[in-house]
């Protein structure tokens, strides 16, 4: 069972980078990130409702045992529109290495002292000089893997770009934090289904409160780029469905595997298959972006990512 967990851990890690690419082709279709997002939760949501109607044969949830715990419990659906956010808001500032690189150190750390402490009631796995080295090796393995030589990961920060780099680090924190949230939520609902469903729908209310306050401050076309609509009636095809499909992998992986392997691990098989991923879409040319070679640096960098998920998980 553990070594499914692990496998699975790395799917959602896969499944992550997968959608970003979606993502990205179905953003040019609305021309809207903001509606994308939507569409993904809107996806996700009806699919897990279908699956939990077909496993359960009911939608009800137990709120009176939910209710008993602090408000966090219900934060995993804030925590997933706070991640699509932040890759809205500080992909073209900080640039893609960068914004990969701040995110992911931020997920280790919080991975990590989540497990130290036992935050949000996840197990709790003190922290040990194997486990920091591990982290080390993480790091280092990312930093190989993310940063392209000639890149403008270098220099000084003006105090703008200070704080999207805050933002950044915080939201690994966040992301880490949903694979904890959810996993309790999953305990405590006696089923990952149905903590995804709680998370689904708390992620799709969220994305729909941002998008009406944009548009009430910014008027009806605030939320698209460049403020224009499409001039065309998107067509709707199955294609539309991939992003919901990949966020219903992410978050309801990490809902199974949080309470088997903890915080910290399941966030490393995450960033792994976010890495390896990565590689992949970046050697085939998924859905159109650049191919870029894939070189004996970014292989060396998977290999001490590997390294220091072994240290971590002894």
């Amino acid at each position: 069972m553990t070594l499914i967990a692990y496998l699975i851990g790395i799917i959602s890690g896969v499944a992550a980078t997968v959608q970003a690419s979606f993502n990205s082709e179905i953003r040019s279709r609305f021309r809207s990130p903001y509606i994308t997002a939507a569409i993904n939760f809107v996806v996700a949501l009806t699919l897990i409702a279908a699956v939990m109607l077909i496993t359960e044969h009911s939608l009800a949830l137990p709120v009176a045992d939910i209710l008993r715990y602090p408000p966090w419990i219900w934060m995993g659906g804030v925590c997933g529109a706070t991640i699509v956010m932040a890759g809205i808001l500080c992909l073209p500032v900080l640039g893609s290495a960068r914004n990969m690189m701040l995110l992911c150190f931020g997920q280790i750390m919080a991975g990590l002292l989540i497990d130290h402490f036992g935050l949000f009631d996840a197990p709790v796995t003190k922290m040990s000089l194997m486990r920091a080295l591990g982290a080390v090796l993480e790091i280092v393995g990312i930093a190989f893997i993310s940063v392209e030589k000639g890149g403008k990961n270098d220099g000084r920060m003006s105090s703008k770009v200070l704080l999207f780099v805050i933002f950044d680090i915080f939201t690994g924190f966040v992301a880490a934090a949903q694979v904890a949230i959810n996993g309790t939520l999953g305990v405590v609902a006696d089923s990952p289904v149905r903590a995804t469903l709680i998370s689904m729908c708390g992620a799709l209310i969220t994305m729909t409160v941002i998008c009406c306050l944009i548009t009430l401050i910014g008027g009806k076309n605030a939320a698209f780029d460049g403020r224009k609509a499409p001039e065309k009636r998107v067509r709707f095809t199955p294609f539309l469905l991939s992003g919901g499909v990949m966020a219903l992998v992410v978050v309801g992986g990490n809902a199974v595997t949080g309470p088997l392997l903890g915080t910290g691990m399941v966030t490393m098989m995450n960033l792994f298959g976010m890495m390896a991923a990565g590689l992949a879409v970046d050697a085939t040319g998924f859905l159109g972006i650049s191919k870029k070679p894939v070189t004996m640096r970014k292989l060396l960098g998977m290999a001490l990512m590997l390294a220091g998920t072994a240290m971590i998980s002894f």
